[in-house]
C-alpha cells in the first residue's frame, strides 16, 4: 500500500505504529531522533511520515522543515502525532493541507481516517479489525496498546 516513515523516540510507539501498519500492508521505517529522521527520509522515501513534536537533538518544527526542504519529502503529509494539544502545537506548525494532528494516547481508528485521507485512499488506511487488535506478551502484562489506546 504506502510506505510511511515512523519518527518517535518512544520505542512502545514505533512498535506498535509498525505492528499494526505492516498488519494493514503498508512498508514501515522508523527513526528515534531528528538526525536519524533526515537520514532515513532520504533513503525510504515514504508517502507519509508520522511525526512526534519533542524528540531528542530537534523538534518536530525542525525535522518538518528538514522534510520541505529535501526532493524526496517536500510535499510528503505529515501527521504530527504527539501529547501536546492540537491548540498549542497548530500555531507552532506552518499552515499546510499536507498536515494533520493527531493527539496521543493514539487512536488506531482516527489515525487510519486521516492516513486514507492525506493518501487519497478510498478506505481507512489502517482497517478496523487491526486499529482494534491490541497483542497481548504472554505474562498477560501490557504491550504499550493499554496506554496507547486507552479511553478515559
Amino acid at each position: 500500500m504506502a510506505k510511511i516513515l515512523i519518527i518517535d523516540d518512544d520505542p512502545v510507539i514505533v512498535d506498535l505504529l509498525r505492528l499494526r501498519l505492516t498488519q494493514s500492508g503498508h512498508q514501515v521505517a522508523a527513526a528515534h531522533d531528528a538526525y536519524g529522521a533526515a537520514a532515513a527520509a532520504a533513503q525510504f522515501k515514504p508517502d507519509l511520515v508520522t511525526l512526534d513534536f519533542d524528540l531528542p537533538a530537534g523538534s518536530g518544527v525542525k525535522i518538518l522543515e528538514r522534510l520541505r526542504g529535501s526532493t524526496f519529502t517536500s510535499a510528503t503529509p505529515v501527521v504530527f502525532i504527539t501529547a501536546m494539544s492540537p491548540y498549542d502545537l497548530e500555531p507552532l506548525v506552518p499552515a499546510d493541507p499536507k498536515i494533520r494532528f493527531l493527539q496521543k494516547p493514539i487512536d488506531m481508528p482516527a489515525l487510519g481516517k486521516l492516513m486514507a485521507e492525506l493518501l487519497g485512499l478510498p478506505a481507512p488506511a489502517i482497517p478496523p479489525e487491526v486499529a482494534a487488535a491490541t497483542p497481548r506478551p504472554p505474562d498477560g502484562g501490557a504491550l504499550g496498546g493499554d496506554i496507547l489506546d486507552s479511553k478515559p
